[in-house]
């Protein structure tokens, strides 16, 4: 009774730990590449061009086509795991069905690797073989290292990375609401240098790296790019 209740409580705490640390992987995607591609955008146009409504065009313009594009690659990317998992299952569930005594010997293999032996080693094959959908399970998790809990719904993550994309986006563009080129410039690169830096310090929460290394990583890939682009925008930009 126990021990099952400690299985049921370590399975829950599975499943919770992967559905946030793929909720965190999402909005931190969605941020991050938000903010680098709005600043690249905004600080290319502000280098063309000193009206700071077209400015606002321009980053409006990205944020939009980025949340959804973003949105929609995040759809297509889950949609595809999870139909890859479960092609894998109906291989394993044919496989079981055409070669039962293989796959059965491979059941058996797996769990004499983790120290089973003797008459308990043959009620476990037994006890995992008796049923098609256990069996399969099993497969997939000890052959291929697959479980259901591991993918995130298509859905959800289409949501999660376009809303987060959207407000990374918002950062950049927000300055030029309140000051024009230059100055809204450097207002802008001040603000989102900061904010990348933030975020990539919140992703060691999943990645167990150094959070001021992760910080100046993502900082200097929004520096570079807005760097370029603004460099761009004022060798062939219009009249300003």
């Amino acid at each position: 009774m126990a021990h099952s209740i400690r299985q049921r409580e370590y399975k829950h705490h599975a499943e919770r730990h992967v559905a946030a640390g793929a909720n965190l992987r999402d909005v931190m995607l969605g941020l991050n590449d938000g903010l680098v591609a709005s600043f690249a955008v905004t600080s290319g146009v502000a280098g063309a061009f000193s009206n700071p409504g077209i400015v606002i065009m321009a980053g409006l313009a990205e944020m939009l086509g980025g949340a959804v594009s973003m949105g929609l690659a995040a759809f297509i990317s889950a949609r595809s795991q999870v139909e890859f998992y479960q092609s894998e299952v109906d291989r394993e569930r044919y496989e079981i069905q055409r070669f039962p005594e293989h796959e059965r010997d491979e059941i058996r293999g797996i769990y004499r690797q983790k120290g089973f032996s003797g008459p308990l080693l043959d009620q476990i094959v037994t006890h995992i073989t008796g049923d098609p959908d256990r069996w399969a399970e099993v497969m997939m998790r000890e052959e291929l290292g697959f479980t259901e809990e591991n993918f995130e719904s298509p859905l959800k993550s289409s949501v999660v990375v376009g809303a987060s994309y959207l407000i990374g986006a918002t950062v950049p563009v927000a300055p030029y609401l309140f000051s024009a080129p230059p100055a809204g410039i450097a207002l802008s690169a001040i603000i989102t240098v900061l904010v990348l830096f933030a975020v990539g310090a919140a992703k060691t929460i999943i990645t167990a790296r150094s959070w001021w290394r992760s910080g100046f990583e993502s900082m200097l890939t929004g520096i570079a790019a807005g760097a370029v682009t603004y460099g761009a925008g004022r060798m062939f930009g219009g009249p300003r």
